[in-house]
């Protein structure tokens, strides 16, 4: 299959009617869209092997995957989402399976009424997927916004994913109905947007926890300046205890990918968890005791 015709495929799964601010849609060398607002921009990357495998996740299930991190952290930022640009690495044993990785990004991005207005494909060795998102705001929510008093509150509760990715990786049984929303969850992240957006006007500051909470919770501290001090007795209700009793609070304090909203704020946020305090200082700690984030990293020998 020739490049230009597998493109033409791709660009009917992503098209649309197409927003009122679109001047130039996908098909050109570059499309064109108007904002009277400022303007979010964000970029992510899946390579395989690093971020998915392929023996686990359809390329469905990548595609959406790849999309709501993107699409979380222009929540992040108090944005909303509304284009992305979509790059794919495509190896030819993955050429059959390539619509249904672009019908995963179409589905996510449609969960927000976001659209894909670009991007390019190219024959590589090994699938890479990245994707550029932009979108709206009128008030940026910033990692530097905390101030001491404040508390700090999450969409939900995190560790779902790594929890996932520990029952793919050990090969037990997926029984229960907590164990397959957990895979479900690594595999292809479910975000409740709308509750996001309904938050940006209590918060402070916010940021998307992808790294692990007391990563994401240092990545706060540092920018704000201020020492954030967890609630372990709120983190130990979470539902992951049924999983293992033993170890489930690593997984909520570690785990990433789960990309819930972690922000602060001086009142309570409808829909979110208060689990920490603002206080002066600096770091993260866990019932006043320091503790290390332990999340996610990528290294290089």
């Amino acid at each position: 299959m020739r490049e230009a015709e597998l493109v033409g495929q791709i660009q009917a799964i992503f098209a649309r009617t197409g927003k009122a601010n679109l001047v130039v849609p996908n098909g050109d060398d570059g499309a064109v869209f108007t904002s009277e607002k400022s303007v979010v921009a964000c970029a992510d990357v899946a390579v395989e092997g690093v971020h998915f495998k392929p023996e686990w996740s359809s390329l469905f299930e990548v595609g959406r995957k790849i999309t709501a991190a993107n699409l979380a952290d222009i929540c992040a930022m108090g944005g909303w989402p509304n284009f992305l640009l979509v790059t794919v690495v495509l190896p030819e044993k993955y050429l059959s399976g390539v619509l249904d990785l672009a019908k995963g990004i179409a589905y996510e991005a449609d969960l927000v009424g976001a659209q894909v207005i670009g991007g390019d494909v190219s024959a590589g060795g090994e699938l890479s997927i990245s994707i550029t998102a932009l979108g709206e705001t009128t008030k940026p929510l910033l990692r530097s916004g905390a101030k001491v008093g404040e508390s700090l509150y999450v969409s939900s509760l995190p560790g779902l994913s790594a929890v996932g990715l520990f029952l793919l990786g050990s090969g037990k049984e997926i029984g229960t109905e907590l164990a397959k929303k957990a895979v479900l969850q690594h595999k292809a992240p479910t975000i409740e947007y709308q509750k996001y957006r309904d938050s940006f006007a209590k918060l402070s500051s916010a940021i998307d926890v992808s790294d692990g909470l007391v990563s994401d919770a240092t990545h706060l501290a540092q920018a704000s300046n201020v020492r954030i001090d967890l609630n372990s007795e709120t983190l130990r209700r979470s539902e992951l205890r049924e999983i293992d009793g033993e170890n489930y609070l690593n997984w909520v304090l570690h785990g990433g990918e789960d990309h819930v909203l972690l922000g602060t704020s001086t009142e309570a946020v409808p829909g979110f968890i208060e689990i920490g305090k603002v206080l002066a200082g600096s770091g993260v700690t866990l019932d006043g005791k320091e503790i290390t984030a332990g999340g996610f990293t990528h290294s290089w020998n």
